[in-house]
Order: C-alpha cells, then sequence, then structure tokens
C-alpha cells in the first residue's frame, strides 16, 4: 500500500487549499512536508487560474506539532548540531511570504513551533475557537531565532517575549487581542470563514496585490534570513557550560 501524501491539494474554484496532511503525527513538519509546500507554492504561483490559496490540515485538534523532531533522531548529536533545519525553515517561511496571491491560514487546532511560525507566514488567519498558538522551544532548551522573528512582525515585544523566553501558550482569543490573527470563528464556521476571506481578498489579486504584500513582507524577509543564521550559530557551538 503506498504512502499517503503529506500535503493535499484541492481546487474550489479559484481557491486552491493545501491540507498539512499527517495527523497521525500531529502534521508535524519533516522534509517532505517542507519540499511539498514549496513546490506547491511554486506551482500555485504559476497557474492563472488560482486566485488565492487555503493553508489547511488534516484532523480536529492540532494544526501542526511543529518540526518532526523524530525525523533525524537517528543522528549522533554532532551530526544533529550540523544539521541545518533553520535554513529548511526559512525557505519554506520565505516562499509562504513570497507567495504572490492571497494566502489565508485556517487554523483548526493548536499550532507549535515551527507550525506556528507557518501559520503566521499568512496574509490572514482564522482560527477555530479552541485553537492556540505557541514556541515552546525555549522549554526544550533550544533558542528560536525564527520564532521570535516571526511573531515580532505582528505583535509587540511584551507578547514576544511571553511567547519566546517563557513559552506562553496564547489561546485563539488571547492571539485575536495581541494582533496574531484576524479573526476566531466556531470549529463549524471555519472552513466557511476561510473561504470567504480567501475570495474576497482574490477579487482584489493581482499586480497590486502581489507588489503591496512584497513591500509589506520585505523587512520580515531579510529578518529571517539573519534569524536562520543566528539559530544555525547557536545549534552548532551548542550549549555554554
Amino acid at each position: 500500500m503506498s504512502e499517503a501524501p503529506v500535503l493535499l491539494a484541492e481546487r474550489k474554484a479559484e481557491v486552491l487549499w493545501l491540507t498539512l496532511n499527517r495527523p497521525g503525527k500531529a502534521n508535524a513538519i519533516d522534509t517532505r512536508v517542507h519540499t511539498a509546500l514549496r513546490e506547491h507554492l511554486a506551482a500555485a504561483a504559476r497557474d492563472m487560474d488560482v486566485r488565492a490559496l487555503i493553508l489547511s490540515a488534516a484532523g480536529e485538534r492540532v494544526f501542526s506539532a511543529g518540526a518532526d523532531l523524530k525525523e533525524f533522531a537517528h543522528l549522533t548529536p554532532e551530526e544533529s548540531r550540523l544539521r541545518n533545519s533553520a535554513e529548511e525553515l526559512r525557505l519554506t517561511l520565505t516562499a509562504v511570504l513570497d507567495f504572490p496571491k492571497p494566502l489565508v491560514c485556517a487554523l483548526q487546532g493548536k499550532a507549535l513551533g515551527a507550525g506556528c511560525m507557518l501559520a503566521l507566514a499568512a496574509d490572514e488567519v482564522v482560527a477555530a475557537s479552541h485553537a492556540s498558538l505557541a514556541l515552546p522551544e525555549i522549554e526544550l532548551g533550544m533558542p528560536t531565532p525564527l520564532g521570535a522573528a516571526m511573531l515580532a512582525a505582528r505583535a509587540n515585544l511584551s507578547v514576544v517575549r511571553r511567547m519566546v523566553q517563557q513559552g506562553e501558550t496564547l489561546s485563539a482569543a488571547q492571539a485575536l487581542a495581541a494582533g496574531l490573527i484576524d479573526a476566531v470563528v466556531e470549529p463549524g464556521d471555519l472552513h466557511d470563514e476561510a473561504l470567504a476571506r480567501a475570495r474576497a481578498l482574490a477579487r482584489r489579486a493581482g499586480h497590486a496585490y502581489a507588489g503591496n504584500k512584497q513591500w509589506i513582507n520585505r523587512g520580515l524577509r531579510s529578518q529571517l534570513v539573519e534569524a536562520a543564521q543566528a539559530a544555525t550559530a547557536l545549534r552548532q557551538s551548542g550549549p555554554k557550560t
């Protein structure tokens, strides 16, 4: 039996739905997911019939648990330190930021670590009322310059510090108040709300939308380069004793 695809693609008229499809692994993001996301985004950018995109996830409780830490569990500590996972994540986040058409994230559950960053890279984020956002890397002794950069693009310094330095989880309502997401709806309304927003943005899509989006994201895009370099250097140097 062939393995299920890690990313599902479905067209609904002018809107393309991309769905993270690893519910048995809490939609953890591994190398295959990174590759599939970037490939589908590039293809959708070229497809003139696609006017907007919605990023969603399979399952009811978890949008994504973040990076798949088990993917490289077989590596030695030295090999693990040298693996440039930060650059892989940066490339995916940049692909989302650079997507020239409207991109809405439908957040149906918990978004942790890289999953949180992926959601925040969207133009708009619509969340189910039980969804939440967190960057728990600090609890694992892992620095997250990329997470800090993604948060700082949407929220104030207090929120960044609470989530990055304390590992605080924000509920959907708290995330809305902090400016991290754009709307909170009942779970049963998430699909329709995300689709309505994507279609509304699609009516404005075109050269002007793409140009505005590029300008809006220019600062964050540059910061992600620095953040990935910092994360890689910190990982390779290891903890200080």
